[in-house]
Parts: structure tokens; sequence; C-alpha cells
């Protein structure tokens, strides 16, 4: 599936600046193009770890005989949930007897079956803005709201998201990051997002 050719990364944020600020209580504009950068990071690693888009976007996914057991009435587009299908093709075929699952993807074929070794779907899958999951912008906000909270402290922002000063004063301070487990060390994914990454499991493209 080509899930990212569409639209460039970073050409908009999951949450808005407006309800990252709002969440936060920030008032004033000082702050806003750091929660900004941040908006636009954890968004885009959200989606890089989900493998899709959440807004609205056109996707065109091709199945091989490979990737689904021929014989099957049913194929499962990738992105959900889907608002529009443009085409399907099976080898070159356009199918027009189908039944759409919209918020699972699934596709059901109403007379026979799928055996082409290449079918193709283009479809619109995705949220409005204003309706893109709670659960995936409270990821954003919780994140930037940690990340803002270290700079404000002065804490590394390279950090898990708990960390623990420790100092002796008049010598020296150290920084603690306890949360974060090897595995989630061992990936970009989660040195940014790691305590939420179960979270968003859910909404992955699979």
């Amino acid at each position: 599936i080509d899930l990212f050719s569409r639209r460039a990364m970073g050409d908009y944020m999951i949450a808005t600046l407006a309800e990252i600020k709002s969440y936060l209580g920030v008032s004033g504009s000082a702050d806003d193009a750091f929660l900004t950068s941040q908006g636009q990071l954890v968004s885009d690693t959200i989606e890089a770890y989900c493998q899709r888009k959440f807004n609205l976007t056109t996707y065109t996914q091709t199945f091989y005989c490979e990737d689904y057991p021929k014989g099957s009435r049913q194929l499962m587009l990738a992105v959900f949930p889907v608002v529009a299908i443009t085409s399907i093709e099976e080898d070159g075929e356009a199918i027009t007897g189908y039944r759409l699952h919209p918020s699972t993807g699934i596709l059901t074929k109403k007379e026979g079956f799928f055996f082409g070794d290449e079918i193709v779907a283009e479809y619109s899958a995705g949220y409005a803005q204003e309706d893109i999951p709670s659960v995936v912008k409270s990821v954003v906000y919780s994140v930037v709201g940690e990340r803002y909270g270290k700079k404000k402290s002065g804490v590394d922002l390279n950090f898990g998201n708990d960390v623990q000063r420790v100092s002796i004063p008049g010598t020296i301070s150290i920084d603690f990051d306890y949360t974060l487990s090897n595995n989630e060390r061992s990936t970009p994914f989660g040195s940014i997002i790691g305590n939420y990454l179960n979270l968003l499991d859910k909404y992955r493209s699979d």
C-alpha cells in the first residue's frame, strides 16, 4: 500500500496548536514555535508507527496472489474507516459487486470469489480533523506536555517520558530516566512515545 505519497510529512498535526495549548493551559504565543514543532514531531512519529495517516487521504493498495488466500470472498483494506472506494480491479477488470464495512475496511464480494493474481483498490480513508479518535489525540497531548514540562525545567528532551532529577547542592545534578525499557529505547518510536505505543496498536495499518 502507498501510505505516504499523497501528503508530505509535517503538513498538519493530529492535534492542532490551539487544542494542545488548551489542554496544557498555555496562554500567549511565546511557546507556540516549540509546541508546534513538538506537535509535528509526535504526529509524524504516531503516523510512522501506525503506518497510516489519520486525516482523510487517498490510498492505492495492491493485493498480489501471495498476499491473500485465493478463493476468499473477503479482502481487508489496510486503512480505516473507509470513506469512499474509487475503484476495485481484479487482473485489470473492474469489480462493482461488493459490500463494504466502512469502520473495519472489510470488502466482501457479493458473488463469486477473489482469484486474481493482482487486485488493486483505490480508496479514501481517515478522519476529519475534529473526528480523529480522542485516544490518538490524547497521546499527542501527553507526550507534548511531558516534553514541554522538560523544556521548562531544563531537562534534556532526549530522555524518556518520566525523568527524576537528583541534585547535591553546589556539586552535581543528575537526571534519571526510569521508564523506557530496553526494547523501547531500541526504536525511534519508543524513544518518543514509548509509554503510549499500546494505545495506538488498534489504529495501526495491517
